[in-house]
C-alpha cells in the first residue's frame, strides 16, 4: 500500500477500508455511534465500488 498512490477509486477504496477496518479496532472507536458510523462507512464503500465495477 506504501509503495505507490492508488490510481483508480478501486484502489483508493481497499485503502480506506484497510483504514477503517485497523481503526475500528482501536480503543477510541469502541464508542457504539462510532462503530455505527464505521459500518455506514464500509457499506458506502462497498456500494461504490460495485457501482464502479459495472462501468
Amino acid at each position: 500500500m506504501l509503495a505507490e498512490p492508488a490510481w483508480t477509486w478501486a484502489e483508493v477504496l481497499k485503502k480506506w477500508r484497510f483504514l477503517l477496518d485497523r481503526y475500528a479496532m482501536t480503543p477510541e472507536a469502541g464508542d457504539e455511534r462510532i462503530q455505527k458510523l464505521i459500518k455506514r462507512a464500509l457499506g458506502d464503500m462497498d456500494r461504490l465500488k460495485k457501482r464502479e465495477e459495472r462501468k
